[in-house]
């Protein structure tokens, strides 16, 4: 997998090719304009060689690009270091070469940027103070040409320079920002670790304390009924330790196992996830009403999106206002382009205004009512934030809550 540097890398890799054609192009078109012919061959080189690299890049062969991109690009640049008897700053190019050596081949593969801006100072030296015959047959420029020359080599040096300083720049402000992410992830993790390891501890107990505490009593007496009562407890006990352990478990899978995009018909998820709820007791003669199109098909992450719609249709039932004749849970769903939105309404006995800002938090309970461990709406929160959704909320004591549920698909 390609890390996202290497990714940064290849693509001013891809841009430094393009400047490379767009320098052999416009030398091309000076030099035929001024009748020079002798670098021609050398300014084609630089575009095909150019094209080549580019098109080993798009491959993905990033060190065989580079490999060539240096050989190709120090070879050249000796050729006109070594003619420039006319000091057009050729020169220059060395520097930006070192520079580009060292920036392509990242701290990775320092070794090989520090032997080619190694080799861009011994060509220094052989073009300045050895005496070779030159590649390319020396002429006599006119001033024009030369004052051309040398304000074409300090623009591109410019312009290459310029570029590379933007790319390391935006390289250590990308490596910043990826840090202070990674270290406020592991600051909230730490934090609700050290939560959920206390809360998690007191909620494990408390139904085995309880337990104990009925078999104690069960054991003592010899009247049927009372050990009737104390098995239904029991029962309830359990049950609170399973829906527990079942959050728990819903909790590691969200947050250790990738996406699973699926499509799948959103009407037959609801439905299933009302199933295995309807068999609780706070079900009872509660109206459930559906107001999905019957053909509304979605992708996304279907066992992420049954754990939402079970949290949430959950609370709506367990937190039924007992005071009123007809309760009710609605659920709405409708798809707009590619944004999915479920609202989940009832008429139960709602949430006062001071927590609502809190009730995604791990294991916050908005009230003395609640029966649940405090995990289902920050399970919620958490599996919306692996499918990049977002949740809305609006709620009034004694009339009931909306949970509203945006999700890309």
């Amino acid at each position: 997998m390609t890390s996202a540097n290497t990714y940064r890398r290849a693509l001013l890799r891809g841009q430094l090719c393009l400047i490379g054609m767009a320098v052999g192009i416009i030398y091309i078109g000076i030099d035929l304009a001024n009748g020079i012919t002798v670098s021609l061959i050398y300014y084609t080189l630089l575009v095909l060689f150019s094209v080549l690299v580019f098109w080993l890049n798009r491959q993905g062969k990033f060190s065989t690009a580079n490999y060539l991109f240096f050989s190709t690009l120090l070879f050249l640049i000796y050729i006109f270091v070594d003619n420039d008897t006319s000091h057009t700053g050729v020169n220059s190019y060395l520097i930006i070469y070192m520079l580009i050596a060292l920036i392509l081949s990242g701290y990775e593969r320092i070794k090989t940027g520090l032997f080619f801006s190694a080799l861009a100072i011994l060509v220094f030296f052989i073009a300045y103070y050895v005496d070779l015959p030159p590649l390319i047959p020396r002429v006599t420029y006119t001033p024009v040409y030369i004052q051309i020359s040398f304000v074409t080599n300090f623009i591109v040096s410019f312009s290459v320079a310029f570029a590379l300083m933007i790319f390391s720049i935006n390289i250590n402000y990308k490596i910043e920002q990826e840090l202070r992410k990674n270290n406020e992830l592991l600051i909230k993790t730490n934090r609700e670790l050290d939560r959920f390891v206390y809360s998690a501890s007191h909620d494990l107990r408390a139904p085995l304390s309880s337990l104990l505490g009925l078999i104690d009593i069960a054991k003592r007496t010899q009247n049927f009924e009372e050990v009737k009562y104390c098995l239904n407890l029991m029962g309830v006990r359990v049950k609170d330790l399973d829906a527990f352990i079942k959050e728990i478990i819903d909790y590691s899978r969200n947050a250790r196992q990738e996406l699973r995009l699926e499509v799948f018909s959103l009407l037959e998820l609801v439905k299933e996830s009302v199933a295995g709820l309807k068999y609780s007791t706070e079900a009872e003669n509660i109206f459930i009403q559906y107001t999905i199109p019957a053909d509304l098909s979605v992708r996304t992450d279907r066992a992420r999106l049954k754990v939402i719609l079970t949290n949430l249709i959950g609370n709506a039932l367990k937190y039924r206002n007992s005071s009123r004749p007809d309760p009710w849970v609605k659920v709405v769903a409708q798809q707009t382009n590619n944004i999915l939105t479920i609202t989940i309404e009832d008429n139960g006995i709602g949430i006062e205004p001071a927590h609502l800002p809190k009730i995604f938090e791990m294991f916050y309970r908005a009230s003395e009512k609640s029966q649940g461990s405090g995990l289902g709406l920050y399970i919620v929160k958490e599996t919306l934030d692996k499918l990049q959704g977002k949740i809305f909320v609006t709620s009034v004591p004694g009339q009931g809550s909306s949970f509203t549920v945006e999700i890309i698909t």
